[in-house]
């Protein structure tokens, strides 16, 4: 018998006791309220049984009881949502369910189950609320859903990829940008503890930047900085959106307790001072009929072409995904990377003896020498995996009812892969703690990838940037430890800490390292 039926029988006991005692020791009014809680709790112990009933007929997935109307939305670390989940996961197993406000999340931490979940045709769509339309996220290309987002998704991997996304042209931008990095940053600093500043984030946005809006500036650039920094702080202060999100009541607070309106002008800043005034400078130079020169006009054309679809909301949403998602975790996973190199000297001098057998001293690394170095690839795999970079991705939301692992995910319900729990789990990866890239290699030393590996997640909504991000890391970390060797300062040694200030990501806690000229 559920525990609320229990519960009405225990109210009307104490009733029938009450009511037993003599007149002079109540009043009629105490009587009354007395009786209306009572009534009370009938009828929401009633209502419990019911949902109980309900869900057990649906067989919803298990999870943690949570708050009437609140669900567990107070519980989550909005920040790093993967924490809360993989804690309730180790007592309600790979798959349950979590619900948050009026939402609710069936939350997978296997990796079998993620793959069945988003290569179907059932759970592609995205979470609308308006707390998210605040920050127009009801356009683009990441957080749309339905035929919005799958002509636009098809519309920026063809451009993108004509523009050279991971081919030649995308490869010559980054060794521009790694030359200019080791210039700036590497070399001035060689034999002196140093920081790895927002001028690596510069170096990665440019490599997008100049397929997106054809600019590049230098790693250094005032304006630009200042926009990074200004994007770290809404990753800081933005992750209430997400709280807003699943329980959008909370909005009608004051300012004082919410700062809506502080969040959404640092939210906006970027867009002032970077996105619109480059789209309003391709405005006007734009040959509506001509050949593109890069993203901007691709999107330009189109809306001459598709007024009512790409409208100037859609045009700065989509630029703002890229924007986004084309920096932070790459430069975040380099990050991790040179993290692990500086903690782990062994690693790092395997990793540099296969750089100088395929590649040398002084010829610049290709992508082309990457099918010749596995143990490369095997080092940048464990970085993904250990560092888990987006812990959960972005949620996809069910459009229909379906089954998944013996359980019934309900229509409109979030479908959450937590990643960050795949990652680190010992039946997947023993010793899953220890950074050891051979786990990915077989016992001739070659490559030997895992399924469970999703750092850009699977499925429809795969991140479509994948191909630049791997060309990139592989690039970046080939090209320092060629020509450095990467240490901390004398007596320091990092403990893995991720950097609380930030949300969403995971980076680092910052660190100072010190690059030695090899020769």
């Amino acid at each position: 018998m559920p525990q609320s039926h229990n519960f009405g029988i225990i109210v009307f006991a104490s009733l029938s006791k009450l009511q037993g005692r003599p007149s002079s020791h109540r009043s009629n009014a105490s009587f009354a309220f007395v009786m209306f809680v009572a009534l009370l709790a009938i009828m929401l112990a009633v209502l419990a049984t019911a949902l109980y009933s309900v869900l057990k007929k649906n067989n919803h997935p298990p999870g943690p009881r949570g708050l009437p109307l609140i669900g567990r939305a107070l519980s989550i670390d909005w920040g790093h949502p993967d924490r809360s989940f993989t804690e309730w996961s180790r007592r309600y197993g790979p798959i349950m369910k979590v619900t948050a406000g009026w939402e609710t999340m069936i939350v997978l931490s296997d990796p079998d189950l993620i793959r069945e979940a988003f290569n179907g045709p059932l759970a592609v769509a995205r979470q609308s609320s308006p707390g998210f339309e605040l920050l127009y996220a009801d356009k683009g290309i990441i957080l749309t859903s339905g035929g919005l987002w799958h002509e636009t998704r098809r519309f920026t991997l063809f451009h993108l990829k004509n523009f050279g996304m991971g081919r030649s042209r995308s490869v010559e931008i980054i060794h521009d940008q790694i030359k200019e990095f080791i210039e700036e940053v590497m070399e001035p600093s060689k034999g002196q503890p140093t920081s790895v500043d927002h001028s690596l984030n510069v170096a990665i946005l440019n490599i997008l930047w100049a397929l997106v809006a054809g600019e590049i500036v230098s790693i250094r650039d005032a304006k630009l900085l200042k926009i990074i920094e200004k994007q770290d702080e809404f990753a800081n202060k933005g992750r209430m959106f997400l709280l807003f999100a699943n329980v959008p009541c909370l909005m009608l607070l004051p300012e004082g307790i919410t700062g809506i309106k502080k969040i959404l002008a640092i939210f906006h800043y970027p867009i002032d001072h970077l996105l619109l005034p480059a789209i309003e400078s391709h405005r006007r130079t734009v040959d509506l009929t001509g050949e593109p020169r890069d993203y901007i006009d691709c999107l330009l054309q189109e809306q001459s072409r598709q007024p009512e679809l790409f409208t100037d909301r859609h045009l700065l949403r989509c630029i703002l995904d890229l924007f986004v998602a084309g920096f932070d975790t790459t430069a975040s996973t380099l990050r991790w990377a040179f993290c692990f190199l500086c903690t782990h000297q062994d690693v790092q001098q395997r990793l540099h003896d296969e750089i100088c057998r395929v590649i040398g001293r002084e010829r610049p690394p290709e992508l082309a020498d990457k099918a010749s170095m596995p143990y490369t690839e095997a080092f940048i795999m464990e970085t993904q995996r250990l560092s888990s970079v987006s812990g959960i991705g972005v949620a996809h939301v069910s459009t229909a009812e379906f089954r998944l692992g013996g359980y019934t995910v309900p229509r409109g319900a979030q479908v959450i892969s937590n990643l960050a729990a795949v990652h680190l789990d010992d039946r997947l990866f023993p010793e899953p703690h220890r950074f050891r890239p051979e786990r990915f290699l077989d016992e001739r030393g070659q490559l030997r990838p895992s399924r469970a590996l999703m750092p850009f997640s699977v499925g429809r909504r795969s991140c479509l940037g994948e191909t630049l991000a791997r060309t990139e890391l592989f690039l970046f970390v080939t090209s320092v430890v060629q020509r450095y060797r990467l240490r901390f300062p004398d007596g320091f040694q990092h403990d893995f800490t991720i950097n609380e200030s930030k949300a969403f990501i995971k980076e680092p806690t910052p660190y100072q390292l010190i690059p030695e000229r090899r020769w």
